[in-house]
């Protein structure tokens, strides 16, 4: 699904005005850890390929079923409040424009799944992630110091995490040109998906190393993990909670 024409020059305009050369991965990367606490709609995608496989194991595999049985769920919430919202705005004014470009979506994801399942992850293909400086603020109002975050390449990164897969150096670039916020679609998705507490800290702990802690329940259990193995995080891990309370409050 391409941007709008004005989207396009816009984007590359900025691009060329901020050109940086784009560096190789380095080392291998957890995608869980890489995705926390910004991208939790990296999850929703890796949600989908897990559908597409339960459709076709119930012998409701073809396109239109797989589309049908996406638009029940969180694949659909996230192309609505993320991937519209943020690129594409006005197709929320067409319903029938909407229904459709979904549709490509799915069809599109699902093409992207088999080949993956088929070739493994096509190298011509890298995702980028972007380089930033420490204390970068995000669009929900929280503060972030980690240094490398998520660019393009979002289905990509869920193909590895539906397959249990790491990133792998030869499998992604980093963008070093400077950014003046980060986007924050965890924010946007808490309050549409309904994620519980005990969610959302699941997802915010593969991000501060408490994944798998015995006792990392809720958000003040995660707080005070945090806050005894690594109070040099604990200041972001603060700032990310309140922000993204904030937005599910919004839009509750």
């Amino acid at each position: 699904m391409k941007r709008s024409p004005v989207a396009t020059l816009r984007r590359t305009a900025r691009r060329a005005a901020t050109w940086r050369p784009k560096t190789a991965g380095g080392q291998s990367l957890s995608v869980l850890e890489l995705v926390s606490p910004l991208r939790y709609d990296v999850l929703v995608r890796a949600d989908l390929f897990a559908l597409v496989e339960q459709q076709r194991a119930a012998g409701r595999g073809s396109d239109a079923e797989v589309v049908a049985a996406a638009r029940e769920g969180a694949y659909a919430v996230w192309f609505e409040k993320v991937a519209m919202a943020r690129f594409r705005p006005w197709v929320l004014q067409d319903r029938d424009l909407f229904e459709a470009q979904f549709a490509e979506r799915v069809t599109c994801s699902v093409a992207l799944w088999d080949s993956f399942r088929s070739g493994g992850f096509d190298s011509r293909h890298p995702v980028t992630l972007r380089g930033a400086r420490a204390g970068l603020p995000t669009d929900s109002g929280a503060v972030v110091d980690r240094h490398v975050h998520v660019g393009d390449g979002g289905h990509r990164l869920a193909l590895l995490l539906a397959a249990g897969q790491d990133l792998e150096p030869g499998h992604y670039r980093v963008d070093h040109r400077p950014m003046a916020r980060l986007i924050d679609n965890t924010a946007a998705l808490l309050g549409p998906l309904g994620l519980t507490e005990a969610e959302h800290v699941a997802f915010l702990a593969h991000g501060y190393g408490a994944a798998g802690v015995s006792g990392v329940t809720d958000a003040e259990s995660l707080l005070e993990h945090v806050r005894t193995h690594r109070p040099d995080r604990l200041g972001e891990l603060t700032s990310v909670l309140a922000a993204q309370r904030r937005a599910a409050e919004r839009a509750a």
